[in-house]
């Protein structure tokens, strides 16, 4: 038979629900390389589903610890990344894995606003982060601001139909379906261009089918 772990304590699982809104300490960069792993396949399908083009200015809401950040700044000449994480130990570990880089940085933010004057940026990107919005529309409202004109945003997250068989998803997740965040974005003045399903396995506590969206609107 198959060794498994024990399952884990309803309060385990409310802690790992708090480090995945916002990883802290030992345990948070922890918690990092582990969504490097697990989300590794999504994360690459919404880099694919940047288009990404020589000149562009990127903005990654939640980048974690960095460690995809080259994989976008290689795929095209000359682009600009900025990263921004309501994680102080993700920001700092970010900033370390990528040091050196003149054209990446890396900053905190209280995830209400984002600290970037209206139409900065041609592409954004985020990644198992629209739960933990606190004000959906006004957060939606403020990518839509810092986007510019023809530019376009690819959010990545698992749909509410997998989530809802997560058990840690029921500490402070906030759970979508495609209509849901389709009705979220138009209501920003975005248009939706694509919607993109695709199902995986993955590796937590035991292996899992699960399915996500690539979800790519355009101002």
């Amino acid at each position: 038979m198959e060794n498994r772990p024990p399952p884990l304590s309803e309060t385990e699982l409310e802690e790992l629900a708090a480090q995945l809104r916002c990883p802290d300490g030992e345990n948070g960069l922890k918690v990092g390389e582990m969504m490097n792993f697990t989300n590794s396949n999504m994360i690459a399908k919404a880099i694919v589903g940047l288009h990404l083009t020589e000149g562009d200015e990127i903005l990654e809401i939640g980048p974690g610890n960095g460690m995809h950040t080259k994989e976008i700044i290689y795929s095209a000449e000359e682009i600009n990344y900025r990263g921004i994480d309501i994680s102080p130990a993700m920001v700092k570990e970010a900033q370390k894995r990528n040091k050196g880089l003149s054209t990446v940085s890396f900053q905190l933010t209280d995830g209400e606003k984002i600290p970037y004057g209206e139409c900065r940026f041609s592409k954004i990107l985020t990644t198992n982060t629209v739960y933990f919005w606190n004000d959906p529309h006004a957060y939606a409202n403020e990518i839509a601001r810092v986007l510019k004109p023809g530019g376009i945003a690819v959010i990545g997250f698992i749909p509410e139909s997998t989530m809802r068989h997560i058990p840690f998803a029921k500490y402070g997740f906030t759970l979508y379906d495609i209509e849901t965040v389709a009705r979220l974005m138009e209501t920003a003045g975005l248009e939706v261009v694509s919607v993109n399903t695709e199902k995986e396995f993955v590796t937590s506590e035991r292996q899992i089918e699960r399915e996500f969206v690539i979800f790519t609107a355009k101002k």
